[in-house]
């Protein structure tokens, strides 16, 4: 997709559909807050310089593919001259949004951003026992210290776990973004939504749970267009986003097709191919959705999960290409997770796997009895799978598909919140289903293994927890901690031979990743199918002269 041509306008309202929030503040019920990319801010982004507004390099649809990507946002620059150290220069200019409506927002007053802030933020969701990290990587955190070592610099120091600094601070993951240090201390365990102060470029003005959530314009926004024709235009170019919360699929693509909303993400690829038959204008951008995967209790020693060939038996129990043939018409890749092929250095296709894990994959259930009855359960055994009603048609495939090796298979409808809430606290009973665990080898998480090791939440499969109870994981772990910042092709190289052990390993039972469209109305410029919001939201403008050329 080439890059744009037109020069950017002013003005509009940005629709889209969204789910509805339940988290928002810093540290609330071990959970992140629901604001990223429109109030709250990380400290590193993107180079946008480098994605399809710019050069091309990388279309950022995954987000950044490597460190060469990523560029300074909060933080203007930064270095890491050893293992475990990070040294930022902090921005200066920027402003924490002020909304007058807002008691937290008054409170903060609209000031500068400080280097304070930035420690004090990280300092803050260490400290504190509810936020998201203190569950998730307890070591790393608790290891982590911070310096004031100029006006304008901190420096980061994590004596343990280095790998997964980049996601859990650096990288926006859980509870990574940067708020006014008053604002914590009086705010921090806060759940309301009006007590959102960021540096981001929208102030929310409303929320209407289950309904919608609506924001304006942060008139005080620091950053500016870094590339196209509108380089050098004061952010963001559209006056307020509108968040409709449509939890019915075909009702998201009727809003859409009618034009009511302007972007729309995970189309099946069949609806999104009818949209493009009738009105090829519209964009889009073709993408990979995460796969389901069954997550099981390998820690409960009653349960049978914990047996290798349990678990390789549950492998070749479910039909694979059945599934993506019978599902998805082809459209869909049978490995997505642990590492997603946009992420060559982590990769491993199908055929180059080893033998005997390519054979997991295939659809085996004569093999899958002999391996069952070798473990102990010759004629199978019950078992219960939590799920919603947003996978239950493809649980029930799993439950059939089961059956024929003695397999019986409840399936346990929960609500969302319960569903979510089973996922932070790793307390389901024996099965798990869901989009969740796995990983995809994106940059954010890949060296960190957390998917696969300690007490994190998307450990759903409790593989090598306690840290050390897989040595063969742990040692990997531990080998990658020597190389990440100083030698990424090699801590890659040591990924990617992990990604090969844990997928032999079959902690979970994956099913097809299913291609998907990424579609938005043919009046929505420069954005291209990035994929996280803080990626594009403050560049997109609106054409309205065209918008209203289209009878829209």
């Amino acid at each position: 997709m080439a890059p744009a041509t037109d020069q950017p306008k002013y003005g509009g309202t940005f629709t889209l559909t969204g789910t509805s929030p339940t988290f928002w503040g810093a540290a609330i019920s071990n959970r992140a807050p629901a604001q990223s990319g429109y109030v709250l801010q990380k400290i590193l982004n993107i180079d946008r310089t480098k994605g399809p507004a710019g050069s091309g390099q990388v279309d950022y649809s995954g987000g950044a593919t490597s460190f060469d990507d990523v560029v300074g946002f909060l933080a203007e620059s930064w270095k890491t001259p050893e293992v475990g150290v990070w040294v930022l220069d902090i921005r200066r200019g920027v402003h924490f949004a002020l909304d007058p409506t807002s008691a937290a927002s008054r409170l903060v007053n609209g000031r500068e951003m400080t280097a304070e802030d930035v420690a004090y933020s990280i300092e803050y969701i260490r400290d504190t026992p509810s936020s998201w990290i203190n569950l998730a990587e307890p070591t790393f955190i608790k290891n982590t210290t911070v310096e004031r070592t100029g006006p304008w610099q901190i420096t980061i120091k994590t004596a343990k776990d280095p790998a997964t600094g980049y996601l859990w601070i650096m990288g926006g993951g859980g509870n990574g973004y940067i708020w006014p240090k008053e604002f914590l201390q009086k705010y921090g365990t806060t759940n309301e939504w009006r007590d959102q102060v960021g540096t981001g470029p929208y102030i929310i003005t409303d929320f209407v749970a289950d309904s919608s959530l609506t924001y304006r314009k942060n008139p005080n926004y620091w950053e500016k267009n870094p590339v196209g024709p509108g380089r050098g235009d004061q952010l963001p170019y559209v006056d307020g986003v509108k968040i409709l919360i449509i939890p019915d699929a075909s009702t998201r693509l009727a809003a859409f097709r009618s034009g009511k909303i302007d972007y729309l993400a995970g189309i099946l690829l069949e609806d999104g191919q009818n949209l493009l038959k009738a009105n090829p204008a519209l964009k889009s951008y073709q993408t990979i959705s995460a796969p389901y995967q069954v997550a099981m209790r390998t820690d409960k020693k009653e349960l049978p999960y914990k047996d290798l060939r349990v678990r390789q038996a549950l492998m070749m129990a479910t039909d694979m290409e059945g599934m993506k043939q019978g599902l998805y018409k082809g459209q869909a890749e049978i490995i997505d997770s642990p590492a997603r092929k946009l992420y060559t250095g982590v990769y491993t296709p199908l055929e180059q796997l080893p033998a005997s894990t390519q054979e997991l994959y295939k659809y085996n259930p004569e093999k899958a009895k002999q391996l069952l009855k070798e473990a102990g359960y010759p004629t199978g055994f019950k078992a219960k799978i939590a799920i919603t009603t947003a996978n239950a048609d493809l649980a029930a495939v799993l439950k059939d598909q089961w059956s024929k090796v003695g397999i019986d298979l409840e399936l346990q409808v929960k609500d969302t919140t319960v569903f979510n809430t089973l996922f932070s606290t790793r307390g389901y009973d024996e099965l798990y289903f869901s989009v969740f665990p796995g990983g995809t080898g994106a940059l954010f998480t890949r060296y960190g293994n957390n998917y696969f090791r300690g007490p994190n939440n998307f450990n759903l499969s409790y593989a090598n927890d306690p840290p050390g109870s897989d040595p063969i994981i742990e040692q990997h772990f531990q080998d990658v901690q020597k190389y990440v910042m100083v030698n990424y092709p090699k801590a890659e190289e040591i990924m990617k031979q992990l990604n090969l052990y844990t997928m032999s390993q079959a902690f979970l039972i994956p099913t097809p990743a299913p291609y998907a469209y990424t579609m938005w109305q043919p009046w929505i410029k420069n954005y291209y199918g990035e994929g996280a919001s803080e990626y594009w939201l403050q560049y997109l403008w609106i054409d309205q002269d065209l918008k209203k050329s289209l009878g829209r």
